[in-house]
């Protein structure tokens, strides 16, 4: 058993069911991407590291990773390289990450599309720019920074990045969607 809040315990997740949730996960956001006219490839495997390709039909890309959560209601865990996006041979610009709260079993599953450089400024803001020596960080939406939870003037992090504004909103990927 491991904790949950309060001294809540909560049932160990197999790697199956972790599986499982980081599927449907994966399928959801592509789903409600092709839903709304965008080209979508889903990306198996680690050649490229994204979950899933945006795309239209001029050659723009954009590239997903997806990051799902059943557990804790508004937190994803994230490798640190989220903290400072690398160099690569992607563009910043036209990478996101797809946070998906499939946590109420009473509702519909809530999608935010963040670009990568807005969940590294949550995470230098969350943190104070002083990260655990762990491989990975929570991105907890409705939490105050560490260091100031007590603090009536500190935002949570969802208020600091603005969270709401990339809710369910596809189009911050800059993709043209299939003409009707």
């Amino acid at each position: 058993m491991r904790e949950k809040r309060e001294g809540v315990k909560m049932p160990h997740i197999s790697n199956e069911k972790k599986n499982l949730n980081r599927l449907a996960g994966e399928f959801l956001v592509a789903s409600r991407f092709t839903q709304r006219g965008y080209m979508v490839s889903l990306q198996w495997g680690t050649t490229i590291g994204y979950d899933i390709l945006v795309f239209d039909k001029s050659g723009n890309v954009a590239f997903i990773e997806v990051k799902t959560t059943v557990s804790y209601p508004k937190v994803w865990a994230l490798q640190t390289k989220y903290a400072n996006p690398r160099t690569d041979a992607i563009p910043e610009d036209r990478r996101f990450v797809a946070c998906v709260d499939m946590t109420a079993p009473d509702h519909e599953s809530q999608v935010y599309i963040f670009p990568v450089r807005v969940v590294a400024e949550g995470l230098k803001y969350y943190f104070n720019n002083s990260f655990p020596n762990s491989k990975t960080l929570n991105l907890p939406l409705e939490k105050k920074p560490q260091g100031h939870t007590k603090d009536p003037m500190a935002l949570t992090l969802g208020e600091h990045i603005e969270a709401k504004k990339y809710l369910e909103n596809y189009e911050v990927v800059g993709i043209k969607r299939l003409e009707e």
